[in-house]
């Protein structure tokens, strides 16, 4: 009899009501509904058996048998959604295993009759919201009942994307006696956070307790919103990508930096900005990477290079308060003003880490030697106090946790605040309440294809979403980076997706990737827990993971010579590596092991080799313009003074493509004339933030690496 025939199916901690068409996590109903259900059902009658795609057509869209896109596009976002709910990965399929091209098959174990009659009769188990044992029905409804007002209330508007309806909650989490009590959503634009592709990973919210201000990525960029939720309103700007670095304790004045400084380093002008929609008014002719006011209002502590100072609201004469250690960042006082926290990048790796300034200038690391038990990079930062000095909130892995603020009871545990499956980025906390308010986002990485006559947009997987694809010369095969829940992987893979493979292990963070010219190897930049940026290659076939030795700690952007022997590569910007060194270019020979400077590179990155290797593409460090290197004769020339990003070859040499750092314009110029041509801007389909273009597939098609970043403030009740 087919498995389905029976009212109840159950698998993992799901249960399937077929009679109903309604799934069950752990006793507590999910919402899913119509197709995901209906596809589930199937799966479900023939498990370990491939339900192949026509077969889903046939039953779920007969009347749009000859329309193959729509279909493609509704089955892809379908399946999709119920891997979201079942919590599924497409790679390391634990219920839901697809077949490229034929369709899909159930791969998980089912429970017989009698035990999911069994588990049935049990009382309900524990899950996320909390357990709710065996209370009586009536009350374990109403449970049940306030649990979905609270995801309602977080999360109102579902993402209607075209990538599919993803639904998340923040649980409530106990950190030691600090409980999340209560979550509210308060802004629905999605637009929240600076998206571009330099901006620090450092988000900008605050609050007087009264207004939540933040920065978005559309125009008016500097607003605020109330506590409670309402219309969005925007201040007047001094900068263009405005980042907030602190609030004055009244709430009267912000301080405002553009996120990029003049020189393309993280110290930029420091602006005073009133609230109550004043002007704005530069704070001295300090330059810094992060400032902040003490709790007197009057003081503010700057931070530039690897140093601290005190200055007043004129910004004049700063005094020196003490060396660090690294680039300090996230300034923070104690409510009592007797403390200073702040976040310190280390010189040598992207990992940071919490140290304490006392007012007679005893510094000591904050939770030294603790680590996040999942984390596999960028250390912990960004601090916050709760109101009445208690506890200290802080981020690691872009999750909040907590700690008793005390010396009477040892040595604390932190405690996980907040999970969900947004990356929670920065947080504020209430001067009046228990409240802390959240920039949290998420993120979804794809690439698409564009054809340039045409203007027609076709995604390269629908399923697989690969990000920034890279394909072998002979167009058989593409390299990608695949971003679990955890870690951003190197895989590659045919062109149709098929002969899968995983090259690179976990914890390696992997960012991007290149085929050597004969497709044997891949070079790609990526960093070990804590580690710094570097180069690594691997055999196509996987295997062993080398790294590519150098005289400087941080690598990025590895091409390769034409004849595969070498690799080119740079210095990242200074926002992911060591700040205030030169940035130069390098080659690494394999064969010799040997490392050579480029000369005449001083002050460039992102280096990109013609295919036919007699040029090489840079540029800036200040991302205002790209030069050309000419091998034969060993001289540069500056070919744009625009702002630049992202540049790439055509695959006859004859254009390097550049993509506008300040907007989507693509350009080009020939290396042998230097005359910039616009190509067009990049569009942006719908369901994505932003487009960029990247290179070219081996049918000409130009390839566009997108993102969907959709950003809120959240607000989170502490008791």
């Amino acid at each position: 009899m087919p498995i389905v025939a029976r009212q109840w199916v159950h698998f993992g901690p799901f249960e399937l009501d077929a009679h109903a068409g309604e799934l069950y996590k752990h006793g507590l109903k999910l919402k899913l509904r119509g197709h995901p259900i209906q596809i589930l059902a199937m799966l479900l009658e023939r498990p370990g058996e491939l339900i192949t795609r026509e077969e889903i057509q046939q039953k779920l869209w007969p009347s749009e048998a000859e329309t193959f896109v729509d279909f493609e596009h509704g089955l892809n976002t379908v399946v999709r959604k119920l891997r979201q709910a079942l919590g599924d990965e497409a790679e390391t399929p634990q219920y839901i295993e697809t077949l490229p091209r034929r369709g899909y098959r159930f791969v998980g174990e089912i429970a017989a009759q009698e035990a999911a009659d069994s588990l049935r009769a049990q009382p309900s188990a524990t899950c996320d919201p909390p357990a709710v044992g065996n209370v009586p029905a009536e009350k374990r409804e109403q449970k049940r009942r306030f649990s979905y007002r609270v995801v309602a209330a977080i999360f109102g508007v579902v993402l209607s994307l075209a990538i599919g309806a993803y639904v998340l909650q923040f649980v409530p989490r106990e950190a030691g006696s600090l409980v999340v009590t209560n979550a509210r959503q308060l802004t629905h634009s999605g637009a929240l956070g600076l998206i571009t592709g330099t901006s620090e990973q450092f988000g900008s919210i605050h609050t007087d307790g009264r207004r939540v201000y933040y920065a978005v990525s559309i125009e008016k960029p500097l607003r605020f919103i109330s506590v409670n939720g309402g219309e969005e309103v925007s201040l007047p700007s001094p900068v263009a990508h405005p980042r907030i670095l602190h609030i004055s304790a009244d709430g009267s004045t912000l301080i405002v930096k553009d996120i990029l400084g003049p020189k393309g380093t993280s110290e930029g002008p420091l602006w005073l900005v009133e609230t109550n929609g004043g002007a704005a008014r530069r704070l001295g002719d300090i330059e810094a990477q992060d400032a902040a006011f003490a709790p007197d209002g009057k003081t503010i502590v700057v931070a530039t290079g690897q140093a601290l100072y005190l200055t007043d609201r004129q910004g004049i004469t700063p005094v020196k308060l003490a060396d660090v250690a690294g680039r300090a960042f996230w300034l923070r006082w104690s409510p009592d003003g007797e403390r200073l926290r702040f976040s310190v990048e280390d010189k040598d790796a992207i990992a940071s880490q919490l140290w304490e300034l006392d007012r007679r200038g005893n510094r000591k690391q904050v939770l030294k030697g603790w680590k996040d038990p999942g984390r596999v990079c960028c250390g912990i930062c960004c601090g916050v106090w709760t109101r009445d000095g208690k506890y200290f909130l802080f981020r690691s892995m872009l999750q909040y946790w907590a700690v008793r603020d005390s010396a009477k009871i040892g040595r604390p545990e932190p405690k996980l605040l907040t999970t969900s499956g947004l990356n929670v980025v920065a947080a504020a906390t209430s001067p009046l309440e228990n409240t802390v308010f959240l920039d949290a986002n998420l993120e979804i990485y794809d690439s698409l294809k564009l054809d340039l006559r045409s203007k027609q947009i076709t995604a390269i997987d629908p399923e697989l979403k690969p990000a920034m694809v890279d394909y072998s010369a002979d167009g058989q095969w593409m390299a990608y980076m695949h971003k679990s829940t955890t870690v951003a992987e190197l895989w590659r893979s045919r062109v149709d997706g098929s002969e899968r493979r995983q090259l690179t292990p976990v914890p390696l963070w992997v960012y991007m990737a290149r085929f050597s010219p004969d497709g044997k190897k891949i070079a790609f930049m990526g960093t070990w827990p804590d580690g710094p940026w570097k180069v690594f290659w691997v055999s196509v076939d996987g295997g062993a993971v080398h790294d590519v030795p150098g005289p400087v700690s941080g690598q990025g952007d590895p091409n390769w010579s034409p004849d595969g022997q070498s690799i080119l590569y740079g210095q990242p910007p200074e926002s992911w590596a060591e700040p205030g060194v030169p940035r130069h270019l390098y080659i690494h020979d394999l064969s010799t092991g040997k490392t050579t400077k480029i000369e005449g590179s001083d002050g460039l990155f992102s280096p990109r080799w013609s295919p036919d290797g007699r040029y090489v593409a840079a540029l800036r460090v200040d991302f205002q313009g790209m030069s050309l290197l000419d091998r034969t004769t060993g001289k540069w020339k500056e070919v744009s003074h625009q702002p630049s990003g992202e540049p790439f070859w055509s695959r006859d040499s004859a254009w390097v493509y550049f993509n506008d750092f300040s907007d989507t314009t693509v350009w080009r110029v020939p290396p042998k004339d230097g005359h910039v041509e616009l190509v067009m801007r990049t569009p942006v389909p719908a369901g994505y933030t932003n487009c960029n273009a990247r290179g070219f597939a081996p049918d000409g098609q130009m390839v566009l690496n997108c993102r969907n970043v959709q950003g809120n403030v959240f607000a989170l009740d502490l008791k």
